[in-house]
């Protein structure tokens, strides 16, 4: 999907120093279970339209970059569940020397809780609001065999409350908080020349919420902030096991520390890595695995450890027809709970190139979730069709 393709690729809107590419998606889509449900199951059609522009700079030295993208949906039959997302994210790097430099970005999102999440309550009108808002900062130097990469990054999370059906306010802004994140590692080229390197890691975080979590009150009479600490270490490298089969994989532990003592604190092993196969000039295949703590807010659980697992293909029918297809997997045991999800995806699909200014896509997805607590469980298909105009 990346490989350059002269006769197809957009030029962009050339402007001073900067190249201006404008674009905008039409899409339509069958959702066959629009509120992630395991009995009484509604599907509907809705409509998307996808506006995007990106900004980037022509300098020989350094390099901005300014992105914006709207996504606004209109359901047939179901106009609760109309949504406009919007997200903006601004891009900098500032060249040192060769193999040096600094790099920094900021970004804004407005967004909408997909029904499936397991913690969106099922009977809320609408699907629940929030933004986020991400500042990061970082350090690279790759030139010679000893690399170094340093990385701090500082997000906020905002919800904003929603109401049943039955006219209940549910609060959701419990779930405001901010997430500090800083990360270093340093890496050494093992064999000159060769894509062999290898890496050690460090990431720590701390995880603020603003105010007590009100759902574990009003369940359990007892609450407390979700506020928690924790790191990962990492050590892994870089591989290439053929000419045409190269990739990197990693492992270590990870640890995630809650300060209320209601809240239990996970640690085990934590692993990751990817792989990509070129099979032909025409075929790649590529594999992700990966072993993560991600917060959650379900009711007695502190966290999920969450398992992945995915594997894609891309094929090149024609020079500007490309076939795509997937697999995914993820399982997630919920700390302090004895509730464990297995989600299963799976998606094939197609990308024409009409021109350089026109684009068609058409792609079906299955999803499925299968989980030991009663009620949860789930399965949808989404079939979208879309055509985009771009410069």
């Amino acid at each position: 999907m990346s490989r350059a393709r002269p006769d197809y690729d957009r030029l962009g809107l050339h402007e001073g120093s900067f190249y201006l590419y404008p674009s905008l998606g039409l899409l339509e889509t069958y959702d066959s279970n629009i509120f992630a449900t395991q009995t009484g199951v509604s599907d509907d059609f809705y409509t998307t339209l996808a506006p995007a522009l990106s900004i980037l700079s022509d300098w020989s030295r350094h390099a901005m970059a300014l992105n914006a993208n709207g996504q606004f949906n209109w359901y047939a039959k179901h106009s609760s569940e109309n949504a406009n997302n919007a997200s903006v994210n601004g891009q900098g790097r500032l060249d040192i020397e060769t193999g040096s430099y600094f790099a920094a970005s900021a970004a804004y999102s407005l967004l909408h809780e997909a029904r499936s999440a397991p913690v969106a309550v099922a009977n809320v009108k609408q699907p629940t609001q929030y933004t986020t808002t991400t500042g990061y900062l970082g350090y690279v130097r790759d030139e010679g065999r000893i690399g170094l990469h340093a990385d701090a990054s500082v997000t906020s999370y905002s919800f904003n409350n929603n109401t049943t059906f039955g006219g209940q306010n549910v609060i959701e802004t419990d779930r405001d908080r901010i997430e500090y994140v800083g990360a270093l590692r340093a890496s050494y080229e093992i064999l000159p020349e060769q894509p062999y390197q290898a890496f050690v890691r460090l990431v720590g975080n701390s995880r603020q919420y603003h105010s007590i979590d009100q759902l574990q009150l009003q369940t359990n009479g007892v609450s407390a902030r979700r506020n928690s600490h924790g790191f990962e270490v990492d050590a892994g490298t870089a591989i290439q096991i053929t000419r045409i089969l190269t990739g990197d994989i990693y492992a270590g532990y990870l640890e995630q520390d809650y300060q209320s003592p209601l809240f239990h604190s996970p640690s085990g092993p934590g692993f990751g890595g990817d792989l990509l196969w070129s099979v032909t000039d025409l075929t790649s295949l590529k594999g992700a695995f990966s072993r993560t703590i991600v917060e959650t807010d379900l009711v007695g659980a502190s966290s999920a450890t969450e398992t992945n697992v995915s594997l894609s293909a891309e094929h090149e029918l024609r020079r500007n027809i490309i076939l795509v297809g997937g697999l995914g997997y993820i399982h997630d045991d919920y700390s302090g709970t004895s509730r464990s999800d297995d989600n299963y995806a799976a998606n094939v699909g197609a990308r024409y190139l009409l021109n350089r200014v026109w684009r068609v896509s058409a792609d079906v997805s299955y999803g499925q979730r299968a989980s030991n607590v009663g009620g949860q469980d789930y399965n949808r298909v989404l079939a979208t069709v879309g055509v985009e105009a771009g410069f």
